[in-house]
């Protein structure tokens, strides 16, 4: 009988780690002294090289393909090699390349097919397409099609399935992308690619799929990729390879001579598979499956499949840190991670107020930085379709995103900790680097979404001030709160109030700038250009009452949702987004600051005749336009003052125009001056030769006619994680994807063709969009006395 072996694989992300072994592995080794002090640790690694060998050892077994004799026919082999998805994000490195890095360390493992996975996604269909047409094998994702040509979305291919429950938690997916069920996908495709009358004629289908192993399990039974019972007549597959849980498991249908462990049995969601074809095998370049497919004719005449699956054997291999190594694929790292070294020290924002990280303050007080993380942490999955509580909610079509409870944003609450925020320094005024942005934000746990009530959320911030002033990491970072507490009082018991900030988008047509609630404070350069800072006070709203009698949705890291830290308040709670669906905390800050450095670029453009691959772009673009071309009278003349917020000091400025005689909450903020300033030395160059436009025209610099508006509202930061994910951000990325995605591989990527156009921006654009070269989003972040301590000057 004739047989098919496969070498499997799914979702890896890192291409070096610390070895934990998995089950039925070698127990554990500390290393070789001369190799622990070479690593510094001491702890056991494991990279992708010991799987590229590993790999290529064992398809080195099979028979040659049949081919022409060429070099290139001499390469294949009479087996599969097959990946069911997730490798571009997360991990710390992605977060530096957007996934570029792993295109050749893919196309080294001789691949000959892959699904897409949900992280493929994080970075935005645009960007994903890059990496795909990069690659040297297709990608699949059958069940989704484009509304606006009825087909697969280019450049991935039809045939195989994937799962809808992870679409709903793509921030990115695009609008005029719909799902058909797996099932009823499958069918069809079966009917057609065993069609004898058909082109394709197919012996025998295998699905890669990536969702969840209850789901695998259902689809194996409704498909009949199962072993003892005559599906032969039925339209289906004959085995699934899934990906997206972080586990290793075999289906009941394989021999039980399996070599190796084989997953948990009895474990929750597996109590139907009885005898299933299914293989899933668990992550991150740790686990190998080779398995064979034995193969034989059906009995009956009438049977629509030729073969099935008779017997599956294989073996759960490992990768353990005395694996040997690829010398290829580990040179072809060495370059890769220098390139990542190398951007490390490029700067990806400029920053008005310091972005202080020292100890001592982010684990006992408020501070600007974790009010910033924070806030955009908020909107990190705003754009998403999320699981509600009668079904599944879809993700709305223009900008009023709602919650379950109705709210125009996808979460309620931000609540991370003191102890998040890492390096122990100041980094700026000035330029922060990416560098500094992994520093601060070091950790590769997911960002999650849960659900808690007001009862619960109440102990959880008494949790977390409990310990206050010790430096022990749990002091609370927050958005979407307004807290008043009180450190004299007994521990459990110092919150005062707690209230949701009422922070509205608002209007798309109106104008925020001149919100009577805005705190608009100046840098005021010597060139006479004006930087705005312009974020409102908080304001009030719904009061969290200390009972169950209100749900929020809390994003918080998987770390605190497990109970670490003291948070055991966080645990056994509901995922909205899970950490198999989450992004880690710098992959979200680096989409947010993409994203703020295209919309700084291309509102100062004089020709704004852009082709954008999203039509809502050009609403963001139109919006920050009116701000960058607004008179230079300025709304008011607050200067940056001591802090205040609800409840906090009020300030009478005393500017011109509108702004006259205004009543605000000043915020604290450091200006900076002389050299190291956003639009002298640091920015400026570019700015101040700016021809003008807009008012004044002349051939006055930027600088002499306008201001530049910095903006941190709700709208302003989900605008720049929306354009950050739906636009290609290759003009703003000091990181050189092409070049990267090209190592160790003469493929020259194909340049993107869309149904917007070839070009990114018209020709008198171009020569504008050079001139510029270099700017960076500007940020500055601010105590706003959203977690108040009634007896701080005591």
């Amino acid at each position: 009988m004739p047989t098919l072996p496969i070498l499997c694989f799914n979702d890896v992300y890192r291409v070096s780690q610390k070895y934990v072994a998995q089950p039925g592995a070698p127990e554990r080794r500390k290393l070789h002294p001369d190799q622990a002090k070479e690593d510094g640790d001491g702890e056991a690694k494991i990279n992708v090289a010991q799987f590229g060998q590993l790999l290529f050892s064992h398809r080195d077994e099979w028979a040659d393909r049949k081919g022409d004799g060429s070099d290139d026919a001499k390469e294949e082999k009479e087996g599969l090699v097959l990946f069911a998805g997730d490798v571009f994000n997360p991990s710390v490195e992605s977060s530096v390349t957007r996934g570029s890095h792993m295109v050749p360390v893919m196309n080294a493992l001789k691949i000959d097919c892959a699904c897409i996975g949900n992280h493929d996604f994080d970075f935005g269909f645009p960007h994903l397409t890059k990496l795909l047409e990069s690659t040297n094998f297709p990608w699949l994702l059958s069940n989704i099609v484009d509304q606006h040509t009825g087909t697969t979305p280019e450049p991935l291919r039809r045939f195989w399935v994937t799962e809808r429950d992870w679409i709903a938690t793509i921030p990115s997916w695009p609008e005029h992308f719909s799902y058909r069920d797996m099932a009823d996908t499958a069918r069809a495709l079966s009917k057609e690619l065993r069609d004898p009358k058909g082109e394709h004629k197919v012996d025998f289908i295998i699905a890669l799929t990536h969702c969840r192993v209850p789901n695998d399990i259902k689809l194996c039974n409704e498909l009949g990729a199962v072993s003892g019972e005559d599906k032969s007549s039925e339209h289906g597959v004959d085995l699934v390879i899934g990906g997206h849980d972080h586990m290793y498991y075999i289906g009941n249908g394989a021999s039980k001579s399996w070599t190796g462990f084989s997953g948990d049995h009895t474990a929750k969601g597996t109590e139907d598979d009885k005898v299933c074809h299914l293989i899933k095998s668990g992550t991150d370049f740790r686990d190998l499956t080779s398995a064979v497919l034995t193969l034989s004719p059906p009995s009956s005449s009438s049977a629509v499949r030729k073969q099935t699956i008779s017997e599956l054997t294989g073996e759960h291999l490992y990768v353990m840190p005395s694996s040997p190594a690829s010398p290829e694929i580990t040179e072809l790292i060495s370059k890769l991670l220098s390139s990542v070294s190398d951007t490390l020290s490029k700067p990806v924002c400029f920053a008005l107020t310091p972005f202080d990280a020292r100890s001592e303050l982010v684990r006992t007080k408020e501070t600007g930085l974790g009010n910033w993380v924070a806030d955009v942490l908020l909107h990190a999955y705003a754009e998403s379709g999320i699981e509600g509580g009668s079904g599944f909610v879809e993700r709305a079509k223009d900008d009023n995103i709602k919650n379950a409870q109705g709210k125009d944003h996808g979460a309620d609450v931000v609540l991370l900790c003191g102890g998040t925020l890492r390096g122990d320094s100041q980094y700026g005024p000035g330029k922060i680097t990416l560098g500094d942005i992994l520093e601060i934000l070091p950790f590769e746990d997911p960002v999650v979404c849960i659900e808690i009530d007001g009862k619960g959320l109440w102990e959880v911030l008494e949790t977390s001030l409990s310990k206050w002033p010790a430096q022990e990491g749990r002091f609370p970072i927050v958005a979407g709160l307004a807290v008043q507490w009180d450190h004299l009082l007994p521990p459990n018991q110092r919150i005062k109030s707690i209230h949701l900030i009422k922070n509205p988008i608002g209007d798309e047509d109106a104008d925020e700038i001149e919100h009577p609630g805005d705190m608009v404070n100046f840098v005021e350069q010597e060139d006479g250009t004006t930087v705005e800072v312009n974020q409102r006070k908080v304001e009030l709203g719904e009061e969290v009452k200390r009972d169950g009698s209100r749900v929020y949705r809390v994003i918080t890291r998987e770390y605190m949702a497990q109970g670490y830290d003291g948070f055991e308040g966080l645990k056994n709670r509901k995922f909205i987004v899970d950490d198999e669906n989450g992004q880690i905390m710098s992959s979200i800050i680096r989409s947010f600051l993409l994203g703020s450095a295209y919309i700084f670029r291309h509102k100062q453009l004089m020709d704004a005749h852009e082709s954008h691959l999203s039509s809502r772009t050009d609403g963001v673009l139109s919006r920050a336009r009116k701000e960058h071309s607004s008179p230079n009278t300025s709304l008011a003349s607050s200067p940056a003052s001591t802090r205040g917020g609800w409840g906090g000091r009020e300030t009478q400025s005393q500017g011109q125009g509108q702004g006259q005689g205004k009543r605000t909450m000043s915020m604290s903020m450091t200006t900076p001056r002389g050299p190291e300033s956003p639009v002298r030395g640091g920015m400026s160059d570019s700015l101040s030769s700016l021809p003008s436009h807009g008012n004044g025209g002349g051939e006055r610099g930027w600088g002499q006619v306008r201001r530049h508006v910095v903006k941190h509202d709700w709208r302003s930061i989900r605008d720049a994680l929306f354009v950050g994910r739906n636009e290609h951000m290759s003009d703003v990325d000091d990181f050189n994807g092409d070049k990267e995605r090209s190592r160790g591989s003469a493929i020259i990527p194909k340049p993107l063709i869309t149904k917007t156009g070839a070009v990114f921006i018209k020709k008198t654009s171009e020569d504008e969009l050079k001139r510029l070269g270099g700017e960076l989003a500007i940020v500055c972040p601010l105590v706003d006395g959203r977690m108040r301590d009634l007896s701080e000057d005591k």
